[in-house]
């Protein structure tokens, strides 16, 4: 029972829990809530997005994306722009490289970040490089970082060490992630 005004009332069938679904209406509205609440009110009503809030996420999705690699900390502008469909470029390290994603609000509660570039794991290549050049390529080396994100259109160059041979192999990456080996 609720009281409103000095007078009893019975609590809504959703919140008193009476049919097994009611609870996951609840839990689906307070979710809800939170997922709204989760940025500031800007004073218009509207919700802003904190730098940390975008940090955190970035953060977040580094680590689910990219698993087995170390996430380091993020940063954005202190002052993310508010409105829909604006970006901002932020930076994610990960295993000691700069990363730039782009951070896109969808909607006054919801933002994405994408990388702004494929974000290329180098071990990657080298397994595309193997995968292409076979027995020849019993041994490749194409950085010492364990990720990169290249221009579009600059080449990873890899260093290529067959049983009697050494040779360089270059690979790009398409536009949509793929690696594309040639064997120069």
């Amino acid at each position: 029972m609720t009281s409103v005004h000095g007078r009893e009332r019975p609590l809504p069938t959703a919140l008193r829990g009476g049919h097994p679904r009611s609870r996951r209406g609840v839990l689906a509205t307070v979710l809800g809530l939170v997922l709204v609440a989760c940025g500031v009110d800007d004073g218009r009503g509207r919700v802003a997005f904190s730098q940390v809030e975008v940090q955190a996420y970035l953060e977040r999705e580094g680590a689910r994306t990219l698993p087995g690699l170390a996430v380091g900390a993020a940063t954005c502008p202190a002052r993310l722009p508010q409105a829909v469909g604006a970006t901002a470029t932020c930076t994610l390290l990960v295993e000691g490289v700069a990363l730039d994603y782009q951070v896109q609000r969808l909607v006054a509660d919801r933002f994405e970040a994408r990388p702004a570039r494929p974000v290329v794991v180098i071990a990657d290549v080298v397994t595309a490089v193997q995968e292409k050049l076979g027995a020849e390529a019993a041994d490749v080396r194409c950085s010492d970082a364990a990720v990169a994100q290249p221009e579009t259109d600059e080449p990873l160059a890899c260093q290529v060490r067959g049983p009697s041979s050494s040779r360089p192999a270059v690979v790009r990456v398409a536009p949509d992630g793929t690696l594309v080996v040639t064997d120069t």
